[in-house]
């Protein structure tokens, strides 16, 4: 029983007359799809679908084999049809790819710093032995040496923000934010912009501190001053934001200061809109604490939750509050309030 090989077509013909693929045919996945004998239809060899029984010509590329696939086959599972449109979009192996641990590393802490992602979650019993499912040579690291490696790199970040502003042609410009969090703590963000060697407008936060209180005049421009004299940039700016640098260091800005302090909108309307409230400052006093006593506790979110359906209204699943200081927490906390009116008003009697 003798079998004839066709030289350079990478086929085996047996007598049956189904040939065989050799596999210099078979390394695209689309054969996969295909049973893995061809058959001479008029003495022209074709790959038969493996789910729709259809004949298609192989002689010219598997172009027409994917297209089937992909698209035209009427028979197969539409699971199986979505892998296969997915592994045609992936670009394809390189052969030559050589496994880089530190690279990988390096790689792995810029994600954890861009997705957020908790030190922790690296110690998790699962987490290894899936990497060894991909890379077995890769160890992940404990969350104190992960923790490490993403505060070197803030720290070469900020080394090379410094080098970028110590080398600047053009001045600084500062914008300054302050406010008090939930938690009832301070914080000052300090924001400086500029225009770099290209001429891009950029925009990076130099500043995130907690600041004590009170948050007076002083308090507020010795955090700034620290955070300037840190960075160099005491003689390089060229408009602020910030009042109280501007009335206490005129003589390091250009024209003393007189023209180049930017009073910030978004501060007087706060201010505006404090002063206003005024008028309804007791009433919102007796909100505020109100919603204080509701939210301290499950048994009391239950039994305004319990009131609130009964009235016909949502649960919730906790209680807004304000941050005095921000004149738009109070307006939220304020709207959200009047939507639970008549549920307030039948609670506070309840407690009080």
């Amino acid at each position: 029983m003798a079998s004839n090989t066709t030289e350079g077509s990478g086929t085996h013909e047996s007598e049956e007359g189904h040939t065989s693929l050799t596999p210099r045919r078979t390394w695209s996945n689309v054969w996969e799809h295909f049973q893995k004998d061809l058959v001479d239809v008029d003495g022209e060899l074709k790959a038969v679908c493996k789910y729709c029984q259809l004949k298609l010509v192989t002689k010219s590329g598997t172009s027409s084999l994917r297209g089937h696939i992909a698209n035209a086959c009427p028979a197969i599972d539409s699971a199986i049809r979505k892998r296969f449109q997915a592994s045609m979009s992936k670009q394809p192996v390189d052969t030559n790819f050589v496994f880089d641990a530190q690279l990988c590393r390096k790689a792995m802490i810029k994600y954890i710093i861009h997705a957020e992602v908790p030190f922790l979650q690296f110690e998790d019993h699962y987490l290894q032995p899936w990497i060894d499912t991909m890379q077995p040579t890769l160890i992940v690291k404990g969350r104190h040496t992960i923790r490490s490696d993403c505060f070197k790199k803030f720290e070469d970040l900020k080394k090379e923000l410094h080098t970028e502003l110590q080398s600047l042609d053009s001045r600084v410009c500062l914008t300054s934010d302050i406010w008090t969090a939930s938690q009832n703590l301070g914080y000052m963000a300090i924001t400086a912009q500029y225009v770099d060697a290209e001429f891009k407008i950029k925009k990076k936060i130099i500043w995130f501190k907690v600041l004590e209180y009170p948050h007076s005049g002083f308090a507020i421009e010795e955090e700034t001053m620290r955070c300037l004299t840190e960075w160099g940039l005491r003689y390089k700016l060229f408009t602020s934001a910030c009042e109280e640098l501007v009335r206490n260091h005129k003589h390091e800005l250009l024209f003393e200061g007189e023209h180049l302090h930017v009073r910030c909108s978004a501060h007087i309307l706060n201010i505006l809109v404090q002063d206003g409230m005024t008028v309804i400052h007791t009433a919102i006093k007796k909100i505020r604490e109100l919603l204080k006593h509701i939210d301290s506790s499950v048994s009391r979110l239950q039994m305004f939750n319990s009131l609130a359906k009964g009235m016909g209204l949502a649960s919730k699943s906790g209680i807004y509050l304000d941050i005095p200081t921000r004149w738009n927490s109070t307006f939220k906390m304020l709207r959200e309030a009047l939507k639970y009116k008549a549920v307030l008003n039948s609670y506070a009697p309840k407690i009080f």
